[in-house]
């Protein structure tokens, strides 16, 4: 696990020698998020912080298909905040919040032991490779109340609302599953959010690879591009990783597809696909530092096959260190974080901003418009 290394924000040392210490010996991973969300429930402990946090506004504002400007390019991933119940909190860290999975109804997600094994679990720390392997399951507590947590946000940064769908149950057909899939898109789109995520792609929900099939992916990509109370929202498809040719050629082929139904852009990557027996069931889906190296070749081919156009939301690994490379080199639009939100603590995302704005003054550039009318000929793409 890293140590404190040079540049870092008081915050972020004060972190990694005194929180992520006590959270990581003391608490195991889903424990710990239980710790910390009361403190980010409440607007107060992260606002008294707003001003350092909010570093560079003025700078790295970016406006994403003309729909939606956000005050910087740094957003929470999915998968942290399942429920919408730490928006007052995390809105004065982050420039953007993906809250979710949202399912059409109330889901445990998978089994939280195996066996009742105290040894397994669904996530697990690899803190010498500063990754993470989960196998949740889209644990989620129903859609009525997480929808009125979103509609109660008044905060000031934007959200994006991630949304799945589940296999069919036993007996369950698939036109029942399409048509509740369609009632929490529509749902979603009352709350007129800035941006909606499709995850059809997640490592740990058994059956998901079916949903990508030609035929029933069109109808999925038509209920979410069609739908007219999205028509100003920014529509991001999450995309599995890729790292061999045929389920590359796949993943080009469904963004592709997602592109020419009306959505705006994507998110890579997804976790990648791991067995390890710590798992309560096995499997699940790796995350931070150690898919690095793998979102970056993701993201580089999907910008070549989609082109300047459609945004791409880099997701993947990435640490504040990285984040000029991801937008500034690889030309991704936006970044998510996660694991190294944990790992880093909310400082982090601080380092990651000043990173990037000495970046840009290396490069010459005034601020993120400025480098977007250079690199893609346009700002407002």
């Amino acid at each position: 696990m890293s140590a404190v290394r040079a540049g870092e924000s008081a915050v972020t040392v004060l972190y990694k020698e005194i929180a992520r210490p006590a959270l990581f010996r003391y608490c195991d991973p889903e424990y710990a998020h239980g710790v910390v969300g009361p403190l980010l429930r409440k607007p107060f402990p992260s606002r008294v912080m707003s001003s350092y946090l909010d570093y560079g506004k003025d700078r790295l504002s970016i406006e994403l298909r003309g729909k939606v400007r956000i005050p910087g390019p740094i957003g929470l991933a999915a998968g942290f905040d399942k429920d919408a119940e730490m928006l007052k909190g995390l809105a004065h860290i982050f420039d953007y919040l993906t809250v979710g999975t949202f399912l059409p109804f109330p889901w445990p997600g998978n089994p939280e032991r195996k066996d009742g094994n105290p040894r397994t679990g669904r996530i697990v720390r690899l803190e010498d490779e500063e990754s993470m392997l989960n196998c949740l399951g889209f644990p989620f507590g129903g859609p009525g109340k997480a929808i009125a947590n979103v509609a109660a946000y008044t905060g000031r940064v934007p959200i994006s609302v991630s949304v799945a769908i589940r296999p069919p149950a036993d007996g369950e057909s698939m036109d029942r599953v399409i048509g509740r899939f369609e009632a929490l898109v529509s749902s979603v789109a009352d709350l007129k959010v800035s941006m909606i995520e499709p995850n059809f792609a997640s490592p740990n929900t058994k059956g998901l690879a079916v949903f990508f099939e030609p035929e029933l992916f069109n109808t999925l990509a038509q209920i979410v591009t069609q739908h007219r109370g999205l028509a100003d929202s920014v529509k991001l498809l999450k995309m599995p990783p890729h790292t061999e040719h045929e389920t590359r050629r796949r993943n080009l082929n469904v963004a592709e597809a997602w592109i020419e139904h009306g959505g705006d852009g994507i998110t890579a990557i997804n976790t990648l696909p791991t067995e390890d027996r710590r798992l309560s069931v096995g499997k699940g889906g790796k995350s931070g530092r150690a898919i690095y190296e793998l979102m970056l070749s993701n993201i580089d081919d999907y910008r070549n096959h989609l082109g300047p156009d459609p945004v791409i939301n880099a997701c993947g690994g990435i640490w504040p260190e990285n984040v000029p490379d991801v937008l500034l080199r690889h030309k991704a639009d936006t970044v998510q974080v996660l694991t190294s939100f944990i790992y880093e603590g909310p400082g982090s995302v601080r380092d990651a901003k000043k990173a990037l704005i000495k970046a840009l003054d290396d490069r010459g550039y005034i601020d993120m418009d400025s480098f977007r009318r250079n690199a893609f000929g346009s700002a407002m793409r």
